[in-house]
């Protein structure tokens, strides 16, 4: 039997006197709850729903920036029975009033910071502050919890909706707990593990790892206030684990770099140095293998003297991190294994609650998304595979993964016409192309309705070429397009303080020649012709979801004319498949406003 509420009873038993949650409150006055205190608040706020007549199977709304009392609405809910639902902070009014409208919470929760805003948005819903309610303090209240059957719903989580309004993905209390302990097994989750929460809870990667997976484990979340908060203190947190977004590495690469370039000549010179000598001794995998006079010298003196006093910055006790949500650049895996910090690759979708592979400590290899989790094997009622453009199916082939076993969704909430497209003869049909080398390590290609085809029949999947593209230092996203064209196009916006001072020829000449240097390993269609600068996308406009991936209908909504008459300079003919989905796309948010 798999039970949230149950899972929180006994760690808070087991760990009562380890701490739990460990946040910056008040004038950054560091506060720890231990699981003793967090099992108290849990059934405090369980009493407190059950009073405003929340039932087993309900709904309960929350909405807030980044906090605590979340992980406390998540368990609390579970306690009664009740449906966790936690809302993105950075919705617009038209996508926040409809997932309150479709969930139909018998309550909503949030913060002050968003109490106007959700207020608007919930008509007649009973709203409550979470700083009104008995928090870490308070008498202990004789609630027993509720018995949550395996396959009752924990959780709705909403997808971002990068093609219509957002879909409620019904998580399990199996899918969820057995997801988390597949993290606890492949990170070593244990007491004495601290793990700093960066990705918002209603994520369901951050869901699973760092508010389950870390309470199965008996270790601590350290949440910091804010972006701030986290510079300028993470080395006081001192995690050993650190889940990030791209985004997020990318900054954090850059803000070293950023402090070496600064330094004097001399530390620049060493860094170089340091980092050269351990290009020669890491290979893809775990394994070293560049000589013991290479080796020996960056052990004594390379990684002593430099890569030590970086990993200091993090507190000097970071095992490694893991990357999920988009896919990660190898050049920032590359940069961290020198460091002395690796950063793994992890895949999954929220419909499969939601990690499917990963790299591991023990097994790993840059580049990839890691060998398979365990509840895909056969023996753990699962099973994995891949449909080629013929339709064919096998473990062998490249094509769309499939997968089955414990974690896949229950459905989407309200919409079994689009859980049947989804779940098709017991296989979730993820949408990503790839393969599973010899090895066992998946690879993956890109989203199946992004690929391109060109006006010659060449195919292509875009990410990969942007993938590339993003690493030029001047480019913080980018787009290829091309379909039905003789060529591919990429779409920049570009770093404005790297670009500041260029003219636009200018930077547009530095453009194609970083483009050009990108991508020269890629076959001739691979290859971006021409570059076009675009304004900086984002979630206000509707250009990126709120988990930054780009809704590139919506690129063409917005910019349509301007990327038309750049590909018409080119002598391309602009009729392309785009109109017709910025067309099905207006549809399906008008029936979703419906």
């Amino acid at each position: 039997m798999y039970d949230l509420a149950k899972l929180i009873e006994e760690s808070s038993r087991a760990h009562a006197d380890s701490v739990f949650l460990l946040f910056a409150e008040g004038n950054d006055e560091i506060r720890q709850v231990t699981f003793r205190q967090f099992g108290g608040a849990v059934r405090r706020w369980g009493r407190f729903l059950q009073e405003q007549g929340v039932k087993p199977g309900d709904r309960v709304g929350f909405i807030t920036p980044k906090s605590p009392y979340q992980i406390l609405a998540f368990y609390s809910c579970w306690w009664i029975g009740a449906i966790a639902v936690p809302i993105c902070e950075g919705l617009g009014d038209m996508e926040m009033g409809f997932i309150i409208r479709d969930s139909e919470p018998r309550v909503m929760l949030s913060d002050e910071s968003m109490r106007g805003q959700v207020a608007a948005n919930c008509g007649d819903i009973p709203l409550f502050q979470f700083e009104t309610l008995a928090g870490w303090e308070g008498e202990d209240v004789a609630l027993a919890r509720h018995e949550n059957g395996s396959d009752d719903v924990a959780a709705l989580i909403y997808t971002s909706g990068s093609t219509g309004m957002p879909k409620g993905v019904m998580l399990t209390h199996r899918n969820l707990q057995v997801n988390a302990k597949g993290a606890v097994d492949a990170y070593n989750v244990c007491p004495g593990e601290r793990l700093i929460s960066l990705l918002p809870y209603w994520h369901s990667y951050a869901l699973v790892t760092e508010v389950i997976a870390i309470a199965m484990g008996g270790a601590t979340t350290a949440i910091p206030k804010d972006k701030r908060d986290f510079r300028k203190n993470i080395a006081n947190y001192k995690p050993t684990i650190m889940l990030v977004v791209p985004r997020i590495a990318d900054a954090l690469k850059a803000g070293i770099e950023k402090r070496i370039a600064e330094s004097s000549p001399k530390v620049r010179s060493i860094f170089e140095k340091a980092t050269y000598n351990a290009s020669r001794i890491f290979t893809a995998g775990p394994r070293l293998d560049g000589g013991l006079l290479r080796m020996f010298t960056h052990h004594t003196f390379y990684d002593p003297l430099v890569f030590r006093k970086i990993r200091k910055n993090f507190g000097g006790k970071l095992r490694f991190f893991v990357s999920g949500g988009a896919p990660l650049d190898m050049d920032s895996q590359i940069f961290f294994k020198y460091i002395g910090i690796p950063m793994y690759q992890g895949y999954g979708l929220t419909e499969s609650s939601p990690v499917i592979s990963s790299d591991l400590p023990e097994n790993h290899k840059v580049g990839s998304a890691g060998p398979l989790w365990s509840w895909l094997k056969p023996e753990n009622g699962g099973d994995w595979t891949f449909k080629d453009e013929q339709g064919n199916l096998g473990q062998d082939l490249k094509g769309e993964l499939l997968v089955k076993g414990a974690c896949v969704m229950k459905g989407y909430w309200r919409h079994q016409d689009e859980s049947a497209k989804t779940l098709k003869d017991g296989w979730l049909h993820t949408g990503d192309m790839g393969y599973v080398d010899a090895d066992g390590f998946l690879f993956l290609d890109g989203r199946q309705g992004n690929m391109i085809v060109l006006f010659g029949g060449e195919k292509l999947h875009p990410e990969h070429v942007e993938e590339e593209v993003k690493q030029s230092p001047l480019v913080t996203e980018c787009m290829v397009f091309g379909e039905k064209c003789k060529n591919v196009y990429v779409a920049v916006n570009v770093d404005a303080e790297r670009t500041a001072g260029l003219s636009p020829d200018e930077l547009k000449t530095r453009l194609k020649r970083e483009v050009g240097e990108r991508c020269k390993h890629l076959a001739a269609y691979q290859k971006p012709k021409d570059v076009i600068v675009l304004p900086e996308w984002s979630p206000e406009d509707g250009t990126l979801t709120v988990t930054l991936k780009i809704r590139r209908h919506r690129v063409w909504e917005v910019y349509g004319k301007e990327l038309r008459e750049f590909l018409a300079k080119n002598g391309e003919e602009v009729a392309t498949r785009t109109d017709v989905a910025i067309a099905s796309s207006k549809i399906m948010e008008s029936l979703g406003r419906a």
